[in-house]
C-alpha cells in the first residue's frame, strides 16, 4: 500500500469517528429533549393544566406519552370539561390509551387510563349501546391486566371493585352477575384492598364512598359518609383533588336530604 493510500484510509477512518461521534451526540441531545419535554408535560399536569400537558404529551408520543396524554385528558373530562365536552375527550383518551398499550402492552397506565376513559365514555352512549360494544367486558380485561402487572395498584383494585358494584347498582345482583360475573364479593374485595393499600388517598376514599353506595344507599350510608367526611382532612397532592373535596360534601348533603332519605326507606 503506498503513503498516498495509507493516507486516505486514515482520513477516512478519521472522518468516520466523527461522524459516529456526531451521532452520539445528537442522540444524547434527542434523549435530553424528550425527557426534558415529558418532564414539561407532567409539570403541566401537577400545576392543573391538564390539557396543555396532553397536549405536549401527545406530541412526544411512545407509550408513556401517550399514556400521559390520556391521564391528563381523562382528567380534565372528569372534573372540568362542560358536559357536551366529554364524550369527545373520553374517545380521545380512549384513542390514546389504546395507543400506549399497542406500544407496550405492560404499560400499567396505559391499561388504566383505558379503563377509566371507557367506563366514562360507554355512561354516554347509553347502557344498550355499551352493552353491545361489550364496555363492560372489555373494562374487565384491562383492569384484570393492570392487576396482573402490579397487584398492589390501589387505583385498578378500587376500579375493578367499582366495575363490580356499579353493575350490581344498574341490573341487581342477578342479571350482573348472570350475564357478566359481577358480585358483591369481588366488588368488597377490591374496594377494601384499594382502602388498605390507599388509607390517605382522597381519590380512594371518594371512590370507595360511590362503590358502598352502588352497593346498598341505606345499608352502607354511615360507612360511606364516613368515607367522605374523610376526604377533607385527607392531603390534596393533585390539584384536581380540591375539586373532588367538594364532590365529596355536594354527596354528603344529598345523602343527607329529605328526598334521599326517603328513597333509602323504600331500597330493597
Amino acid at each position: 500500500m503506498t503513503c498516498s493510500a495509507k493516507f486516505t484510509d486514515r482520513r477516512n477512518i478519521d472522518r468516520c469517528s466523527r461522524y459516529w461521534v456526531l451521532l452520539a451526540c445528537l442522540a444524547f441531545i434527542s434523549g435530553g429533549a424528550r425527557a426534558a419535554s415529558l418532564e414539561e408535560a407532567g409539570t403541566a399536569y401537577a400545576e392543573g393544566r391538564y390539557l396543555e400537558a396532553a397536549q405536549i404529551a401527545e406530541k412526544i408520543g411512545g407509550a408513556s406519552g401517550f399514556a400521559l396524554a390520556a391521564n391528563s385528558l381523562n382528567t380534565h373530562a372528569l372534573y372540568y370539561a362542560e358536559k357536551e365536552e366529554q364524550s369527545g375527550l373520553f374517545r380521545h383518551a380512549m384513542d390514546l390509551a389504546e395507543r400506549a398499550v399497542e406500544i407496550d402492552p405492560k404499560s400499567l397506565r396505559g391499561h388504566f387510563e383505558l379503563v377509566r376513559a371507557m367506563g366514562k365514555y360507554a355512561q354516554g352512549i347509553g347502557r344498550i349501546k355499551a352493552m353491545n360494544e361489550k364496555y363492560a367486558e372489555q373494562i374487565r380485561e384491562h383492569l384484570e391486566i393492570a392487576l396482573s402487572l402490579d397487584d398492589n395498584s390501589a387505583d385498578a383494585h378500587l376500579a375493578l371493585g367499582s366495575w363490580h358494584a356499579g353493575l350490581i347498582e344498574v341490573m341487581g345482583s342477578f342479571l350482573a352477575g348472570v350475564l357478566f360475573g359481577a358480585n358483591r364479593k369481588d366488588a368488597f374485595f377490591h374496594i377494601e384492598r384499594a382502602l388498605e393499600l390507599d388509607p390517605d388517598g382522597i381519590d380512594t376514599h371518594y371512590g370507595s364512598a360511590n362503590g358502598y353506595l352502588a352497593l346498598g344507599k341505606r345499608k352502607y350510608r354511615k360507612k360511606a359518609e364516613g368515607l367522605l367526611l374523610r376526604v377533607a382532612e385527607l392531603p390534596a397532592q393533585e390539584v384536581y383533588q380540591e375539586n373532588i373535596r367538594g364532590k365529596a360534601v355536594q354527596r354528603i348533603k344529598e345523602l343527607n336530604s329529605p328526598k334521599e332519605a326517603n328513597s333509602q326507606l323504600h331500597e330493597r
